[in-house]
C-alpha cells in the first residue's frame, strides 16, 4: 500500500509548490503580460502646435533709382522705392567740403504686413549749396553732376574719370565692361593705344584684346592670338610698332 500513497504524496507536494508560489505573485503585485497577445495600443501624440510669435519691424537700406535737384541750391531730391505703409524714410547726411554722403534707411513693418511698393522722393537738405559736389548714397553708389542733370557714376572711375588713360581705374573700368572674374596684364599702353590680356575665366588661358581711345572710352578693335604687331597692324595700320614689336604671345 504504501508505494501507492508515496506517489500521491509527491504529486500532493508539487500542486501544493506551485500553488504557493501563485499566490506570492499575486501577493508582490507582479504586472503579468502574455507573450502571445503582445500590447499593441499607440502612443498618443499632441496635435497641438505654438505658432510663432510675430515679427517685429525691421530696418532696411533704400536702394536710391535717380537724384533730382531739389527747389533750391541746398537741396536734392533722392528718388527711391518705398513700401507704402512706410511714413518718413530716415537719413543720415554728411555734408562735406568735396562730397555729400547720405544714407537712407526705412522702417519696415513686422506682422507680414501688406505694402506694395511705390516711388517717392526723399528731400536732402544742406548745410551749404551743393555747387559741382557728388553725392554718395548708402556708400556704395555715387551720382554726379553732367550737361544733361544728375547721372550715377561709374563703379570704377568714380563721377571724375582720370585725365591719365593708362590709369588702374580705367583698366578696371573696361575690365568690367568684358564681365572679367580676375585682373589681367597690360602689356603696354599710352594716351591713345592700349593692349591689355583680360583674364575672364580661371579656366581659360589669357584673352588679348587690342584698344585704341575713342574720346571718353576704351574701345577694343583687335584679338590677336600671337605675339608681335601683324594681326595687330591688320586691323589698324596707325598703330604704333612700338608697343607691340616685341610682344610675345597671350600666356
Amino acid at each position: 500500500m504504501w508505494r501507492f500513497v508515496k506517489p500521491a504524496l509527491w504529486t500532493f507536494g508539487v500542486l501544493a509548490t506551485a500553488g504557493l508560489a501563485f499566490w506570492l505573485v499575486l501577493a508582490m503585485n507582479i504586472p503579468y503580460k502574455s507573450a502571445a497577445a503582445p500590447d499593441t495600443t499607440p502612443e498618443t501624440t499632441s496635435a497641438s502646435t505654438t505658432a510663432p510669435p510675430p515679427s517685429g519691424p525691421t530696418m532696411d537700406t533704400a536702394y536710391v533709382t535717380d537724384v533730382r535737384p531739389g527747389p533750391d541750391d541746398r537741396t536734392v531730391l533722392l528718388h527711391v522705392t518705398l513700401p507704402t505703409c512706410v511714413e518718413v524714410p530716415e537719413t543720415k547726411v554728411a555734408d562735406g567740403n568735396d562730397r555729400v554722403d547720405v544714407d537712407v534707411r526705412f522702417r519696415r513693418p513686422g506682422g507680414g504686413a501688406d505694402c506694395p511698393p511705390a516711388p517717392t522722393d526723399v528731400p536732402v537738405r544742406l548745410r551749404t549749396p551743393i555747387g559741382l559736389r557728388p553725392v554718395f548714397v548708402n556708400t556704395s553708389d555715387s551720382w554726379g553732376q553732367g550737361p544733361g542733370g544728375w547721372r550715377r557714376c561709374d563703379r570704377f572711375l568714380s563721377c571724375t574719370p582720370p585725365a591719365d588713360h593708362c590709369d588702374p581705374r580705367w583698366i578696371g573700368h573696361l575690365e568690367a565692361r568684358a564681365e572679367a572674374e580676375f585682373s589681367g596684364t597690360t602689356r603696354a599702353c599710352d594716351q591713345h593705344w592700349l593692349i591689355h590680356d583680360l583674364q575672364r575665366h580661371s579656366a581659360e588661358p589669357p584673352h588679348r584684346v587690342v584698344y585704341r581711345w575713342a574720346g571718353d572710352t576704351w574701345a577694343d578693335f583687335a584679338s590677336p592670338k600671337g605675339g608681335g604687331c601683324g594681326e595687330i597692324l591688320a586691323a589698324e595700320p596707325k598703330f604704333p610698332t612700338a608697343l607691340c614689336k616685341d610682344l610675345a604671345p597671350p600666356a
